[in-house]
């Protein structure tokens, strides 16, 4: 039961593990786009998606999901930052990059409060 609420968060999670954890080496060597620091921009994306994610198993699950949901994925964000570099040897912890995950997790609070939250929202899930 609790797998099938966390569902969509926990796929989310995996694609985030598997960007934080290949190989430096298997990662493109020109950037996508050339924006200054476009890396922090897709971690802000992906902790801002994993976050807006994780409000509906809370609400579900009937805990306070403004408090719960940013919270465990402030949580993730760091120890996934922490141990970045002890599973991959080609890659390192950047503080900066916990700043953008913290960033992209309290827009996607900010986004839910403003826009989803008080709409039936369960559409979403």
């Amino acid at each position: 039961m609790i797998f099938k609420i966390f569902f969509k968060p926990l796929i989310w999670l995996a694609i985030i593990c598997y960007g934080l954890f290949i190989p430096a080496s298997s990662l493109p060597k020109t950037p996508f786009l050339n924006i200054p620091h476009f890396d922090k921009l897709v971690h802000f994306g992906l902790f801002f998606i994993f976050c807006l994610l994780l409000f509906v198993p809370f609400k579900k699950l009937k805990l306070n999901h403004y408090l719960y949901a940013p919270t465990v994925a402030l949580f993730l964000a760091a120890v996934l930052e922490g141990i970045q570099h002890v599973v991959s040897s080609s890659r390192s912890s950047n503080f900066y990059d916990l700043i953008a995950n913290s960033a992209g997790i309290a827009a996607a609070t900010i986004f839910f409060l403003i826009f989803i939250s008080g709409r039936k929202w369960e559409k979403y899930a």
